[in-house]
């Protein structure tokens, strides 16, 4: 991808490159939705994502080229927040933002990669901390990764989706062959060794594309903050529904409005599944973790309301396949992919079965793509 990406700088801007970079994407094994509940998630750093070329200008602009999508954007500082109908330069936009108070030098670079967009693999975290990881090579600005943690996450926030942190956190700190175990109360943190053994994660793409800030993303994080209240006002004074507990919920059903309960009781469910599914990795038991993820997909379709008749297809096909031991939808939902463990890895023709029979109901193909816990962000760049 660099060569590629290297030659297209060549012929669009007449030198060469200074710099390269890599953004991995993200994939979740449990805690959906908790992230911006302050409960626990437990992600992990792609292979795959997005690779940057690039160097400084002299003339302090912006010239950015998209590869996958021969997108190419030239524009000042001066005219930085006009509008565009460009997706992806939207993110950029609102990093460039982020860095208003930093006399940043412009640069030319060009982008591009293998990450599926809006399926549920955080390719917009993957832009938005890999352009931050530019700005901040090009400046010297020595930000440690804390700090450009929570400059992606108000980036993102700017663009309008209400998410958590999870995301941004996973690109800048995954490690190879190992899961974090992430506390998103106060981004305390551990990294787990991933199962030992033969089993493997695939995801599988509906190819349904979504996109948060339309779908119903920002409603269900209101919907929390709406239980929050009520639970304050009504039952016990809670600063977010990380402390409500199992217990509670036993006096809250008869209570709350059902789907205030439901919204409230998922969430609650989802921070004990994280906890046990770190306990079944660190006992090496891939088939409570395979329950734990089904459970997880049960709770986000019939509780949450987050799924989709494809994602629960897919969920759905893989319980009368004896290679899969777990499935579940993975992201904020509406669409996207389902991730799924697996014993030893698929073969092709129990991938062509799925592909068929899917495209059969739906009229799509989708996309299987193996992922393995790989580096972040700060792991490559303290081996370069």
């Amino acid at each position: 991808m660099i060569n590629t990406l290297a030659s297209i700088f060549i012929q669009a801007f007449g030198y060469k490159h200074e710099y390269a970079s890599f953004a991995p994407g993200r994939a979740n094994i449990i805690g959906e939705h908790t992230d911006y509940n302050h409960g626990f998630v437990l992600p992990f750093a792609t292979s795959q994502g997005i690779s940057f070329v690039y160097a400084p200008n002299r003339d302090n602009s912006f010239r950015i080229i998209a590869a996958n999508t021969n997108d190419r954007i030239d524009i000042s500082r001066q005219d930085i927040n006009n509008s565009t109908s460009i997706g992806w330069f939207k993110f950029i936009q609102q990093v460039l933002k982020v860095y208003s108070d930093v006399p940043v030098t412009g640069f030319d670079m060009v982008f591009g990669g293998d990450l599926p967009v809006a399926a549920g693999v955080s390719s917009s975290s993957a832009l938005t901390c890999g352009v931050i990881s530019v700005i901040e090579k090009i400046n010297g600005l020595g930000h440690v990764a804390e700090d450009m943690v929570l400059k992606a996450v108000t980036a993102e926030r700017g663009y309008g989706v209400q998410g958590g942190i999870m995301d941004q956190f996973t690109i800048f700190n995954g490690h190879k062959d190992k899961v974090i175990m992430l506390d998103c109360h106060d981004n305390s943190f551990e990294h787990i060794d991933f199962l030992r053994g033969d089993y493997s994660f695939y995801l599988f793409n509906t190819q349904v594309k979504h996109n948060l800030l339309d779908s119903e993303y920002n409603q269900r994080h209101n919907q929390c903050l709406q239980g929050v209240d009520w639970i304050t006002s009504n039952y016990k004074p809670v600063a977010s529904l990380r402390d409500i507990t199992l217990a509670d919920l036993q006096h809250l059903r008869p209570l709350m409005d059902k789907m205030l309960y439901n919204r409230v009781s998922y969430v609650v469910e989802e921070n004990a599944r994280v906890l046990l599914t770190k306990e079944a990795l660190i006992n090496n038991d891939a088939i409570a973790l395979g329950h734990l993820l089904y459970q997880s997909h049960t709770g986000l379709s019939e509780k949450y309301e987050v799924s989709c008749p494809e994602l629960d297809w897919l969920v759905e096909y893989t319980k009368n396949n004896t290679a899969f031991l777990g499935a579940r939808m993975m992201g904020g939902g509406f669409g996207g992919c389902t991730i799924n463990l697996i014993k030893g890895s698929l073969d092709d023709h129990t991938q062509d079965q799925i592909s068929s029979a899917y495209q059969k109901t739906f009229g799509l193909l989708p996309e299987i793509i193996q992922v393995k816990p790989s580096s972040g962000i700060m792991e490559i760049a303290s081996r370069g």
